[in-house]
């Protein structure tokens, strides 16, 4: 020690609580005024020592130091040193400087006033090892620390024995007293044996709240007591597939008993409870060699040494059952196979099946024989012919068969018909005689389990296999499938409730069927077709009615008007709201299906139509793809044709002394003398438009003759942007 005054501890006579903070500091003898003895404890410090220059000059420093930049966990951090010290310093100023005081040096691990610093234990290591040429060392996990020769030891075969006769550890010995306390560290020379460890066994029980199988558990352990120090360390016994955390319970340590002292080896009598951190421990036994030491250095009646049995514990009886079930006893055939995955994993440990097994996969590796099988089980009810694909290992002489699924054959994806195993050839004799490569032939029939599959085809590997062992499997055999069926799908007649594209969403098979798409041209956005008709009917009231029929080019949707007739009695207005229209066949209405003189039926209903408008007119003739029957070109060519006949007839009129004026009716009456009747209504009207290019509703005939004489005129189709004003211009 260096001649500090005593540490009272806080909360006695003599401490801060007791009997003031002041009168807890006493003045050390040889020390500085004002100084007192203080706690190495985390906080705390503790003035210079003599002699001690660098420890001197922090204190006789009275000039406060400048701020200095210290890094601090890599953070530079500006640090200010406190103002200069007083030599005398008063109990406010130490209380204030505490924190900074330097500690004291402490001479053993023991000593918890003073810190025992690495340079400490050199220096006492050097000097142990003046005193004596054998320097001892104790290796405390992976710290080396000196070993202290203040215990006289007497080094025997067996035990340790101190100045008392008493078997002795760190802080304790092994008798009744436990106030007789040696010192923290044996000594002993490199010709005495290491101190023994001694072994017991013992268990506890732990309660199972939740199992209707048992109520508690028994846990078995092994209780380590190093009789060096006096530590217990305790491991669990691991117990195959128990589902419990084994191993080490309680680290090497020394345990405090609940009413004062440490677990002895007095504790582990056989028969009693050892009491270790609130859990009981019974001991019931322990190996030879702590029994001899026991013989040797205790004085246990044969009453404390007698051992018992473990106690019967359901769960590892019935752990035990179920293992001898899943692995079977040598010797005794249960037909039960080892769990797969079990197996899997010892053989990824290393283990192979069979020496044998060995020696084939280190042949022949991962080859693989691979034929195509045919099962035809068309003599059970609703039986079918099967294709599927076997797959051969040569490594163990394993088979597996895998169905070929094909499109829509109605049929389960399941991944396998039989996993790879070895397939017996008579099932009622599993143990016997397996399928080998060497009973594959082409045409040849295999039995597996109960299905009789015949082989007919093989892969190139396959053949070269068997062309390389001499063997002979034959030609592939030709699968010929049956008749191939077309399968149309058949949609019901539409129901007249909603949208027919709605009601064709149910047929495709979607269980929440969306909206229908909507077709929309956006190249006629906005050309609509009108016509005026009148209904085909008996009905006189229904006779005089007209009508407007419009079509949308955009969407192909069909939209009919009524306009008010007077006195009619009817009320006009919407006839037919705008949506798609179909034919009394089936077929759709299209824009072409729509010109002057056609008969449209329309929802029962048969309507003339009688005329169009201009715009009508003048979109018809721009787009003679849509409606052919007002291609001005190709009628210009029929009437060049026909030039001689119109010539005549006109002639003939002249000299009978008929008017030389043509209408429209006239027109038609020449195209059917000239044998043009079979014109429609609409190519009439076309070929008239090129006449009466005014609309005064009469023209020349010779206009008629010189139009047969003319050039073909081409019409050009104008972009809708444009308009359609210069479409006649040619003309």
């Amino acid at each position: 020690m260096h001649g500090y005054g005593s540490y009272s501890r806080p909360g006695t006579a003599a401490g801060a609580l007791g009997g003031g903070l002041r009168g807890g500091l006493q003045m050390a003898s040889g020390g500085r005024p004002g100084t007192a003895s203080f706690p190495n404890l985390p906080g705390y410090r503790r003035p210079g020592i003599e002699g001690d220059t660098r420890r001197e000059n922090f204190y006789k420093d009275p000039q406060k130091k400048a701020q200095s930049l210290h890094f601090i966990n890599g953070i530079p951090m500006v640090k200010s040193n406190l103002s200069s010290r007083p030599n005398t310093a008063s109990i406010d100023d130490l209380i204030s400087l505490n924190r900074t005081q330097m500690p004291r040096d402490a001479n053993q691990f023991s000593d918890l006033s003073g810190r025992y610093s690495l340079a400490k234990q050199r220096r006492d290591r050097e000097n142990l090892a003046k005193i004596s040429s054998n320097m001892v060392v104790s290796k405390i996990g992976r710290r080396t620390v000196p070993a202290i020769t203040t215990l006289s030891m007497k080094s025997s075969s067996n035990s340790y024995v101190n100045d008392n006769n008493s078997v002795s550890t760190w802080g304790g010995n092994f008798n009744d007293d436990a106030s007789s306390v040696v010192s923290a560290y044996p000594s002993h020379d490199n010709t005495a044996p290491l101190p023994p460890v001694l072994l017991f066994y013992g268990y506890y029980f732990e309660d199972i709240a939740e199992s209707n199988m048992e109520s508690k558990r028994i846990h078995r352990c092994e209780l380590y007591l190093y009789t060096e120090d006096g530590s217990i360390e305790i491991i669990e016994c691991k117990q195959e597939n128990s589902g419990m955390p084994q191993g080490n319970v309680l680290r090497r340590r020394k345990v405090e008993k609940r009413g004062g002292g440490y677990v002895g080896i007095n504790d582990m009598k056989m028969g009693g409870v050892a009491e270790i951190y609130s859990r009981g421990y019974s001991i019931i036994g322990c190996n030879d060699s702590t029994l001899r030491f026991i013989r040797a250095n205790l004085n246990w009646t044969e009453e404390e040494l007698r051992q018992s049995s473990w106690p019967d514990d359901e769960f590892i009886k019935r752990n035990k059952e179920k293992m001898m079930r899943e692995t079977g006893t040598p010797g005794v055939n249960r037909n039960r196979k080892m769990h797969e995955m079990k197996e899997y994993m010892e053989a990824l440990l290393g283990k192979p099946k069979a020496m044998s097994d060995l020696g084939s996969f280190l042949q022949v590796g991962n080859k693989t024989l691979c034929f195509d099988i045919v099962w035809d089980d068309t003599d059970r009810l609703y039986g079918d012919v099967r294709l599927f694909k076997l797959c051969y290992f040569l490594s163990d002489d394993t088979m597996e068969i895998v169905p070929v699924h094909t499109r829509n054959d109605g049929r389960d994806q399941f991944p396998k018909l039989l996993k790879r195993s070895k397939v017996p050839k008579d099932i009622r004799n599993p143990s016997g005689d397996f399928y080998t490569w060497r009973d594959f032939r082409i045409g040849g029939v295999i039995n597996v389990y109960q299905r009789a599959m015949t082989i007919a085809r093989a892969d190139k590997f396959t053949r070269d296999f068997y062309v390389e062992k001499n063997m002979n499997i034959g030609n592939d055999i030709e699968l010929t499938g049956g008749p191939d069926i077309k399968y149309e799908r058949q949609i019901p007649p539409y129901n007249g409730f909603g949208s027919e594209e709605d009601s064709l969403r149910s047929c495709t098979g979607s269980i929440r069927p969306g909206v229908p798409k909507r077709h929309f041209h956006y190249d006629k956005r906005g050309h609509i077709t009108r016509f005026n008709a009148k209904m085909l009917t008996n009905k006189n009231d229904d006779k005089v009615r007209r009508f407007v029929i419009q079509y949308y080019l955009e969407d192909d949707t069909v939209a009919v008007r009524e306009p008010p007739l007077r006195n009619s009695g009817i009320v006009g207005g919407q006839f037919l709201r705008r949506q798609p229209m179909k034919h009394s066949d089936g077929t759709k209405v299209l824009a072409g299906d729509l010109y002057v003189g056609a008969i449209l039926s329309l929802n029962c209903h048969k309507f003339l139509l009688l005329d169009a408008d201009e715009g009508t007119y003048r979109l018809m003739e721009n787009d003679v793809m849509t409606f052919p029957l007002s291609n001005y070109e190709g009628l210009h060519q029929l009437l060049r044709d026909y030039r001689h006949a119109i010539k005549a007839y006109f002639v003939k009129e002249s000299s009978n002394g008929n008017d030389k004026q043509l209408d429209f009716q006239g027109l038609k009456a020449c195209m059917g003398k000239v044998g043009l009747g079979k014109l429609k209504k609409q190519e009439l009207v076309t070929i008239w438009r090129k006449l009466d290019k005014r609309g005064k509703g009469k023209v020349s005939w010779m206009k008629l003759v010189k139009l047969t004489e003319d050039k073909p005129i081409h019409v050009t189709i104008q972009d809708h942007n444009e308009g359609l004003a210069g479409a006649w211009g040619d003309m």
